[in-house]
């Protein structure tokens, strides 16, 4: 036979703690199972607590062991053998009224069994109120004195016996219970690491995206600028074939004024005139041909830009690069329509020299 439930409560169980001796360490987070065993064999009480398969309290009690209630809902006794001080809260007074009892009923059924041997401690009644009383001990009466005379046994050996089975019974299922827990927390345990796993390789996933992303976007902003400055250079460039322009209509202004003059009776200065004119005519064609090669480098450097810009807008949905490059082409617009301009002024010229 092993040993028998003979009271059980709820309550919130402390330790002691080993370096300071001082403050007390919750062994859990809420309030816990703690029930004190009678093992007949042995005539010895214990207190023992499980926890979610751990073993919280196990206090053998023995004579000139005290409990004492250091306050209105909590009390204390101390376990040389564990070396350590056990500390237990409770929700109300009368529940640590009934804990005390209990301990101090215990404590003195050990005294006596060490003169005089006893037998086991009465079976657990039903219409009790989780609480038994050992065996040989007086009853707790509601006023709080005791009759001197020994309880009598009530229930008969195989009452006993069968009682003592189903108790054995209800301890396996408590066992198997707590295995069945375990095993269920066990399992969510591997879960949570493989989830914790996979969460990690996307997380390693993310910052290497988002490192390549944050490369892309530096390379844009350095493309960005590189394609403002060619673009102020182009303008820059469009300023000069302007101005060149201009001094080019000019010098046909000037010829044209020339042809249209009188001319000197000379034969000779006629024909320092015609030569000077073919003169210009030809410096005027080389100067044409010299603006259009240069136009025709800027529209394959336009689309090449125009190409670059769409791999850009492709790769990047920043908006700022979104609005980068949207001035970048409407900037790519303003230098199209002066190409088509210094085009058509290209082809005034041609015109007029061939008119001439």
């Amino acid at each position: 036979m092993g040993d028998k439930p003979v009271f059980s409560c709820r309550c919130h169980v402390f330790k002691i703690d080993p370096n300071t001796k001082k403050t007390w360490n919750p062994t859990s987070d809420g309030p816990i199972q703690v029930s004190f065993f009678f093992d007949p064999s042995k005539k010895a009480y214990r207190i023992v607590s499980i926890d979610g398969g751990k073993l919280v309290i196990n206090s053998t009690v023995v004579a000139g062991m005290t409990f004492s209630r250091t306050a209105q809902k909590f009390g204390q006794w101390s376990d040389q053998r564990a070396n350590t001080v056990y500390g237990v809260g409770f929700s109300n007074e009368d529940d640590l009224t009934k804990f005390a009892d209990q301990f101090e009923e215990a404590k003195v059924c050990v005294n006596r069994d060490a003169l005089s041997p006893v037998g086991p401690p009465p079976p657990i009644e039903e219409d009790a109120p989780r609480r038994i009383l050992s065996p040989g001990l007086p009853e707790n009466r509601s006023n709080g004195s005791f009759d001197t005379e020994p309880v009598k046994l009530r229930a008969s050996e195989s009452e006993g016996a069968d009682r003592s089975r189903a108790s054995e019974h209800s301890l396996d299922d408590a066992m198997k219970g707590l295995s069945l827990e375990n095993d269920r927390l066990k399992t969510s345990l591997n879960q949570s690491q493989g989830n914790l796993k996979k969460w990690e390789v996307e997380l390693h996933t993310l910052r290497t995206n988002n490192s390549r992303l944050q490369s892309a976007l530096h390379e844009n902003s350095r493309n960005i600028e590189e394609w403002k400055t060619q673009l102020l250079q182009y303008r820059e460039e469009n300023t000069k074939l302007r101005s060149r322009n201009e001094e080019l209509e000019i010098e046909i202004d000037n010829l044209g004024h020339m042809r249209n003059g009188t001319h000197s009776p000379k034969t000779a200065k006629k024909h320092s005139k015609s030569n000077l004119k073919s003169e210009e005519v030809e410096r005027v064609k080389q100067i044409l041909e010299k603006v259009t090669a240069e136009l025709v480098e800027v529209k394959e450097e336009n689309t090449r830009l125009k190409t670059q810009l769409r791999q850009s807008e492709e790769r990047s949905g920043v908006s700022k690069q979104v609005y980068e490059n949207s001035m970048v082409c409407q900037i790519q617009a303003d230098m199209e329509l002066r190409l088509r301009e210094l085009v058509d002024m290209n082809r005034k010229l041609l015109t007029y020299c061939r008119k001439s």
